[in-house]
């Protein structure tokens, strides 16, 4: 009678080892199926894009700043004296033929209220080629403003060059 017991429960055993080996398998499995995803994710992110030499039709399309660049990222901040407005921006150039130079912007900054402060025109004094992703320079832009409550950045024209 204990032979039996003994006989059935190491069968249980024997039956629980070998599942708990399969899902350790399996486990161990996809843990490298996911390292091999993420690290060829990662590869492919850092491969730059690569922009074709451009065709003569292509070059026959004016340019159109306003449509290629796209403002990425756009932060107000201030000086080290805290009287003036200093920008942090970051393009896009969506061109594949056009690099853009003397990048003109509007700085619009309003009230609370939603009603207009001030606004700022100037150009940026830098280049971004095509396709390209680029953190300009900070420059600065007038002097701030405490009644600002919000802001908005939009670019209004570029020299463009084909390249």
């Amino acid at each position: 009678m204990f032979e039996e017991l003994e006989e059935e429960e190491r069968e249980k055993k024997e039956s629980r080892k070998k599942r708990m080996e399969i899902s350790a398998l399996i486990l161990a499995g996809l843990v490298v199926i996911g390292t091999l995803v993420y690290v060829v994710s990662r590869i492919r992110a850092k491969t730059p894009l690569r922009v074709q030499a451009p065709t003569p039709a292509a070059q026959a399309v004016p340019p159109d700043p306003v449509r290629d660049l796209q403002v990425a990222r756009a932060v107000m901040g201030k000086d080290v004296s805290g009287t003036r407005v200093l920008w942090s921006v970051q393009l896009r150039n969506k061109s594949a033929v056009y690099t853009y130079s003397d990048i003109q912007y509007e700085a619009t900054f309003f009230r609370v209220d939603g009603s207009i402060l001030a606004v700022n025109r100037d150009t940026i004094n830098d280049s971004i080629g095509p396709g390209e992703d680029k953190k300009m320079p900070p420059f600065m832009d007038g002097i701030f403003d405490a009644a600002a409550s919000t802001y908005q950045f939009v670019l209004t024209g570029a020299k463009g060059t084909v390249q």
